[in-house]
C-alpha cells in the first residue's frame, strides 16, 4: 500500500515548507524574502558576476532572477553595471548598504539553521547536506 509519509517528494516538500516558514519569519524584519536573501548570499560570495551566471548558480530562470534583482535594487542592496565582457548583460554588485546588512542578517539566518538542525546529530546534518546537494 502507498504510504505518503514515506514518499520522498512529500517529505522534501514538507521539509521545504518548514524551512521556508522559519526563513520567512526571520527575514520579515529586514523586509526581504527567502529568494532575495539567497540572491544576496550568492552575491556576497561571488560579487561582480553577471545576471546569467547568478541565475545558473541559483538554478532560477532569467525572468525570476531579473525580478528579484529589481526589488533588491529598489531596496539599494544591489547595483547593476554593464558587463565589459558582454554589453548585452549586467554585472552585479552588492552596495555598501547591502554589505552592512550582512552583519545583521547572517546571525538571524544562522539561528534558523540551528533551529532546523536541533533534531539532527552533527553527522546527520552533514549527511543530509550531502544528500540534498546531490538532489539539487
Amino acid at each position: 500500500m502507498f504510504d505518503i509519509e514515506k514518499w520522498l517528494p512529500f517529505l522534501l516538500a514538507k521539509g521545504h515548507q518548514a524551512a521556508h516558514t522559519l526563513m520567512k519569519n526571520s527575514l520579515d524584519e529586514f523586509g526581504l524574502t527567502p529568494p532575495q536573501f539567497a540572491t544576496l548570499a550568492f552575491l556576497w560570495k561571488t560579487d561582480g558576476i553577471n545576471q546569467h551566471e547568478l541565475g545558473c548558480l541559483m538554478k532560477v530562470d532569467r525572468t525570476t532572477i531579473s525580478g528579484i534583482l529589481e526589488r533588491l535594487e529598489r531596496l539599494e542592496f544591489v547595483s547593476r553595471g554593464m558587463d565589459p565582457r558582454d554589453r548585452r548583460s549586467y554585472v552585479l554588485f552588492v552596495t555598501k548598504k547591502g554589505k552592512k546588512l550582512y552583519d545583521r542578517l547572517v546571525p538571524a539566518l544562522n539561528n534558523v539553521n540551528e533551529e532546523i538542525s536541533l533534531r539532527l546529530t552533527g553527522p546527520e546534518q552533514e549527511q543530509l547536506a550531502l544528500l540534498l546537494k546531490k538532489l539539487r
